[in-house]
């Protein structure tokens, strides 16, 4: 596997309160997370920074048990389970312990998605409505399922996809990392090995929010039927760069942030990541 994340303030925000992070946990195992902070200015540049920061801390903690002498992972579902939930949970309850320390702070959170690749398996755990996109078989998949309000009125079949684009309150989320000092957490998880070839894109909704399903798709799966691409690191800058820019030519009224990842069902070397 191959990983390539960027951020961007975008063309209407005056500072970047998103913050990502792709940390190699062991020889078979790489975690990606994106956070997307709210709170103002200050706090929720704090908000997103922090909650990443213990967020990546955490999961090696909890995991560090799961890695032999090799430095090989070695994780079932359960264990997966846990240790993306423990970690979260204590991100959270650091981030609402800071919300409480200076009026500067108060109601700062963020949202967050990470993804845990071990060997073909990604776990994937969700705050908010930052998402995961699976991008293979000549379609894209959204993974993971937002905690928004419009999203809620489309869940109960009070306002279609379409609508909720242009809805008002679009941006109102329904939960986030550090608000509260409790916290209801999605995990999932996806097997991989039965693909040949597949992308996954981590990001805030400052790139879905602005770009439709399709539009994303097309960008990630150009060129993607040439049999060798011997700059891996160069393409998924590329199409990166290209989601940004995109985002930004729809109006960019909010940061941006993509982690796209590359899955090639392949014996390879370790992974690499590409910042």
């Amino acid at each position: 596997m191959d990983f390539c994340g960027k951020s961007d303030t975008g063309r209407v925000r005056p500072t970047n309160q998103d913050n990502y992070l792709i940390s190699r946990i062991c020889n078979n195992s790489v975690l990606c997370v994106v956070c997307d902070g709210m709170g103002g200015a200050n706090s929720g540049n704090v908000a997103s920074e922090y909650a990443s920061e213990i967020f990546v801390e955490k999961v090696k903690k909890y995991s560090a048990s799961k890695i032999n002498s090799q430095g090989i992972m070695s994780l079932d579902s359960d264990d997966a389970c846990v240790i993306l939930d423990n970690a979260v949970h204590d991100a959270n309850s650091a981030v609402y312990k800071k919300s409480q320390s200076a009026p500067i702070y108060n109601g700062m959170g963020t949202t967050l998605v990470a993804a845990l690749f071990c060997d073909d398996i990604v776990y994937v755990i969700n705050v908010g409505d930052s998402r995961l996109y699976l991008i293979s078989d000549n379609q894209i998949t959204q993974i993971t399922h937002d905690h928004s309000y419009v999203q809620h009125l489309v869940d109960i079949g009070s306002l279609s996809q379409e609508d909720a684009r242009t809805h008002p309150f679009r941006n109102r989320i329904t939960r986030a990392v550090g608000i509260k000092n409790s916290l209801e957490t999605d995990i999932y998880s996806v097997d991989l090995s039965s693909l040949t070839l597949g992308y996954l894109l981590l990001c805030s909704d400052g790139l879905s929010g602005q770009l439709l399903t399709e539009d994303i798709y097309s960008i990630i799966s150009s060129d993607i039927d040439i049999d060798v691409v011997t700059d891996v690191g160069g393409e998924l800058s590329d199409k990166v760069d290209r989601l940004i820019e995109s985002a930004n030519a729809a109006g960019g009224p909010d940061n941006i942030t993509a982690v796209l990842v590359k899955y090639t069902n392949i014996e390879s070397d370790p992974p690499a990541v590409l910042e």
